[in-house]
């Protein structure tokens, strides 16, 4: 009995300090989300896309032309569930991982939160966000015990590669005022993100259908002792399903390009995904080839 309350008298307040410390990674992240949601209200859809399809890159109008089904409504705000699995180093373990994040569109911005078990009870808690052009990695132990706290140049620099890799899930929004696009081949194009701070670079690669398969661009990396360099780092797509209007990839593997060879460090599968705030189940759509197109010959409205 004695041995008992002592064990009572030392979990007692650890339990307390990881509840306090739960509830307020909660708050801060409710409080960024209604942060960023209120931080755009406009949307980008059929109009811009119509405004820009002539100059566009052939192969980026064989994607938006896959990607685009008739009747897809204009975005304002995406919001997606994942599951997965994740490591931090190339001999590591996968662990389990299961997040959820909100991207404006128009306004380039997101935050995004997950956990991490690499153990029964163990849980690590970590929050992404790009908010006015500004980016910040937070990881904690248990919500609570801070692991890392990262904000500078090359955490913003990797938040808007993020949201340029994501915006798969949103198409639009890669004809948004603040996207730039330049030819590079028939199945090739590289696309800027110009907001505050220097203009952030990739190459995507569309398949002969019109799905986006691959973004590949140099991002900085953290190598420990507070330094980060630039590296090779890149997304790849697959598994395309259908949502509300939009056939986009549900299953995508980020991995650095590593001098030992590649590693891959998530590998994450969308469950759930809406838009504007209206939850649609998804739905499987055949790998279908859409018919050649000279245009958007109605705002939005797609030929298959």
């Amino acid at each position: 009995m004695i041995a008992v309350a002592l064990v009572g008298l030392v979990l007692g307040p650890a339990i307390v300090i990881v509840l306090a410390g739960q509830y307020r990674f909660r708050v801060l992240v409710d409080a960024e989300r209604r942060s960023l949601l209120s931080s755009s209200a406009a949307s980008v859809g059929p109009k811009q896309l119509q405004a820009r399809w002539d100059g566009l890159p052939e192969p980026v109008r064989r994607y938006l032309q896959y990607a685009i089904r008739e009747g897809a409504p204009a975005v304002r705000t995406a919001h997606l569930r994942h599951g997965g699995d994740f490591r931090t180093k190339p001999d590591d373990s996968w662990f389990a991982i299961k997040g959820e994040q909100h991207f404006t569109v128009a306004k380039p911005g997101f935050v995004w939160n997950a956990s991490i078990w690499p153990a029964p009870v163990v849980s690590i808690d970590a929050r992404d966000r790009l908010l006015s052009a500004r980016g910040n990695m937070l990881v904690k132990l248990f919500s609570t015990f801070a692991i890392a706290d990262a904000s500078g140049a090359e955490i913003d620099q990797g938040a808007q590669l993020r949201w340029l890799g994501e915006c798969a899930w949103f198409p639009y929004a890669y004809v948004g005022d603040d996207v730039q696009w330049e030819p590079i081949d028939a199945r090739s194009a590289r696309v800027t993100l110009r907001r505050d701070g220097l203009p952030v670079t990739a190459v995507v690669t569309i398949d002969d259908d019109g799905r986006l398969t691959e973004l590949r661009a140099e991002r900085y990396r953290d190598v420990g002792g507070g330094k980060s360099v630039l590296g090779r780092w890149n997304g790849r797509y697959s598994d395309y399903r259908q949502f509300n209007g939009f056939r986009v990839p549900t299953s995508v593997d980020v991995t650095w390009e590593l001098e030992d060879g590649p590693f891959t460090y998530a590998r994450f599968r969308v469950t759930a995904l809406d838009y504007n705030g209206e939850q649609k189940k998804e739905r499987r759509t055949e790998h279908t080839t859409p018919r050649a197109m000279s245009g958007p010959a109605k705002a939005g409205h797609y030929v298959t």
